[in-house]
């Protein structure tokens, strides 16, 4: 049987400023480094402001791709950051990257689902503005674990989640809004637990946009494949949020009610 993994949710709040930012991640990965698998930053967690911000400070590929793995290296600590603006011509991708602990690159997703409230009308949200959709979706294997990486709007599509069927384990990394979160949030990711047997876990950026006054839902929480919630932070107070996944509880969960097997649309 395969190990237990465990995670370390980083809620943080996050600024205009990317460097200031960078140094908070840094701090996180320090206070985690050595005990846990994973570290999971929110969306937004290195910069968070109005769409010209986001676009002034996104970053090439590379030099991310240099930043955060030299930070992965230097902690001895694997990551994921999701929800970093990749410069992409005039607009820019939101993308998770997620780093081994010898800094190497081993999956990027690009959000597909890009977030629209009330766009077009004032204190509305529109990421179109900043963001250039994603094109698929993307799994990758981490001690033995098949993950599932999503962005925030993304939790709203079971289509999604849906091809990730058979994961162990989905990731949401999410800056959702204190008026949607308060709503849908914790409902959105025990259903994903649910209907796809897995667990899925969910770091949220709390506080609020200090350039936009949009305040933040917080909330990080860990869900297991019977939708229980085992595991959940402070509402809006950053910090580490620890946790060991259960194999066995996976497994017991799968054989018990084998859903997945009694599908009677979809491929195949």
């Amino acid at each position: 049987m395969r190990a237990d993994l465990t995670l370390a949710l980083a809620q943080m709040t996050s600024t205009p400023d990317w460097e200031r930012n960078l140094r908070g991640v840094a701090d996180a990965l320090a206070g985690a480094a050595g005990g846990c698998d994973l570290v999971v930053f929110p969306e937004n967690a290195l910069c968070l402001g109005s769409t010209a911000t986001i676009l002034r400070e996104a970053r090439p590929a590379a030099a991310l791709t240099a930043t955060l793995g030299a930070l992965c290296r230097q902690h001895r600590q694997a990551a994921v950051f999701g929800g970093v603006a990749v410069a992409d011509g005039a607009k820019a991708r939101n993308s998770s990257l997620l780093f081994d602990a010898e800094g190497r690159l081993l999956a990027r997703y690009d959000k597909m689902h890009l977030f629209q409230l009330e766009p077009g009308r004032p204190g509305g949200i529109d990421e179109t503005e900043a963001y250039t959709y994603g094109d698929g979706p993307v799994a990758i294997e981490v001690n033995g674990w098949r993950i599932g990486l999503t962005i925030c709007y993304d939790l709203r599509f079971p289509e999604l989640m849906r091809a990730y069927a058979g994961a162990d384990l989905v990731l949401c990394t999410a800056a959702f809004t204190r008026q949607t979160g308060a709503a849908h949030w914790e409902v959105l990711l025990r259903a994903r637990a649910i209907e796809n047997l897995c667990y899925v876990a969910g770091a949220g950026l709390c506080g609020s946009n200090p350039e936009t006054g949009t305040r933040l839902h917080g909330h990080s929480m860990v869900v297991d494949p019977w939708g229980d919630v085992i595991a959940r932070a402070d509402a809006d107070q950053p910090g580490l949020l620890r946790v060991s996944l259960d194999a066995a509880r996976l497994a017991a969960v799968r054989e018990r009610l084998p859903a997945l097997q009694h599908r009677r649309l979809g491929p195949g």
